[in-house]
């Protein structure tokens, strides 16, 4: 059997090893701590995604969706940065007749004449029943995150959403720190649990509601 294995940034860290380090004005040179410092902005990497209900780095989607009666089509991740194509039906809609350029921040793609709900009566109320999700969107969406940022792809995760993971360290690692107030071996890392409830600290929620999809 193996030892520990060191942990290392996942994909989705939404900050990087150096800054947390310096924002807790930690020697850069003592290494004592990475492994749990790591795995706690992996944590509260995930638990950020999870409360906004979305994945933030930027990265190439394609889903299908079904038509919504309406002028807005809905993706799961933002902000919108390209839509490579869209299909209804299979076949190409033309890209002039949609636009990305007001509501793609919020995930929301707009067409003058609206994308077509498909579906069929059912029952003696003759109820629509929606068919097959006809619409496949391949777009590219999301933020270049601070650990993969270079000069000339600078990071473009907005600074209160790392700070926002950085403070969550900080709250996680002091407690780890002192055994969470009931002794060192009482807390440890497998016990660092972040809810997003009425007990969420005003200045972390106000973020978190700031980042969900509010369009109109």
């Amino acid at each position: 059997m193996g030892g520990n294995t060191k942990a290392t940034l996942r994909t989705n860290a939404l900050t990087t090893l150096e800054a947390l380090k310096q924002m807790l004005g930690l020697d850069p040179d003592d290494t004592s701590s990475d492994d749990i410092l790591v795995r706690l902005i992996n944590q509260a990497s995930a638990s950020i995604e999870r409360a906004l209900g979305r994945k933030l780095r930027r990265s190439t989607y394609t889903q299908q969706l079904k038509g919504t009666g309406n002028q807005y089509l809905l993706v799961e991740n933002y902000p919108i940065i390209e839509v490579e194509y869209i299909k209804q039906a299979g076949e190409i809609i033309d890209p002039g007749l949609y636009d990305i350029t007001e509501q793609g921040r919020a995930g929301v793609i707009y067409k003058d004449d609206g994308w077509t709900y498909y579906g069929y009566p059912y029952g003696l109320a003759g109820d629509a029943i929606t068919g097959s999700r006809n619409i496949e969107v391949r777009y590219t969406a999301g933020y270049v995150l601070p650990w993969e940022a270079t000069e000339e792809n600078p990071a473009t995760l907005p600074a209160d959403l790392e700070g926002l993971v950085q403070e969550m360290v900080e709250y996680a690692f002091g407690k780890l720190q002192t055994g969470g107030g009931a002794g060192l071996k009482a807390f440890s890392i497998s016990d660092v649990r972040w809810e997003w409830n009425d007990t969420t600290p005003a200045s972390w929620q106000d973020i978190i509601d700031q980042y969900r999809r509010v369009w109109l």
